[in-house]
């Protein structure tokens, strides 16, 4: 795991057929929910002379909640593989429907908060989405409390608060480039509203779970790190 990074890539490649029952089972229902709502919201609620209107904060909610909730599937799909488990896809599907709640629950508070950081200051709603992804993906490694995993996030993000934002940013940066040139291709051809709505959903399929096995691998990486960091420093103090 020396490179987080391009074992991410590698895995993605190696295991996509296993990969895409979670895309299809897991991400593209959350995704056609997220797009329902986000219309209804759009048409149900007013607009309003300000930058943000409810509409966006709402969907900008809800849109974060998803995102944070459809991390647990992938990250359980890869602990599975690499611990060596049988049968990890069917691990990963009934595992998350266990913890399901407990995941929901925790996904709908980092998404408030998110969410206020995001709307007022910007900067606070990065850096607490960054912790709270990674504590999604510490809580299945250690099989533990995903509100017990935030001081461990926390630890890590101090130490490595520039590599966690710069691969949000990377991946953000890079979906939406892409999205927009396949939107032009699409409008090239055709002015169907489904046809470009596809489009964009073909490539947050590719993007989201590639930028989840990214963090888990990282993660992974940095928490053993951090956990021989502080062995060392408590044999210095004794």
């Amino acid at each position: 795991m020396d490179q987080p990074i391009r074992s991410a890539f590698s895995f993605f490649s190696k295991k996509y057929e296993r990969i895409l029952l979670i895309i299809l089972f897991v991400q593209l229902p959350l995704l056609m929910g997220y797009l329902y709502f986000a219309n209804y919201m759009y048409l149900a609620v007013p607009p309003v002379n300000s930058v943000f209107g409810i509409a966006d904060i709402m969907n900008g909610f809800f849109m974060i909640s998803l995102l944070i909730f459809a991390q647990v599937p992938f990250t359980y799909f890869w602990y599975y593989e690499e611990i060596g488990k049988e049968k990890p896809a069917r691990l990963a599907f009934l595992q998350s429907a266990i913890r399901a709640f407990h995941f929901y629950l925790f996904s709908l508070a980092a998404a408030f908060l998110i969410t206020i950081g995001l709307a007022l200051f910007v900067i606070p709603g990065i850096i607490l989405m960054s912790i709270f992804l990674s504590a999604s993906i510490i809580a299945v490694i250690d099989e533990k409390s995903v509100w017990k995993s935030i001081k461990d996030a926390f630890r890590i993000f101090k130490k490595h608060h520039w590599k966690i934002v710069l691969i949000l940013f990377s991946f953000g940066i890079s979906e939406f480039i892409l999205s927009i040139v396949i939107q032009q291709f699409v409008l090239n051809i055709t002015t169907s509203y489904l046809a470009v709505v596809l489009s964009h959903v073909f490539v947050n399929t590719v993007f989201l779970p590639l930028m989840f096995l990214t963090l888990a691998f990282c993660t992974a990486k940095w928490k053993d790190g951090l956990g021989l960091y502080e062995l060392e420093e408590n044999e210095m103090l004794t």
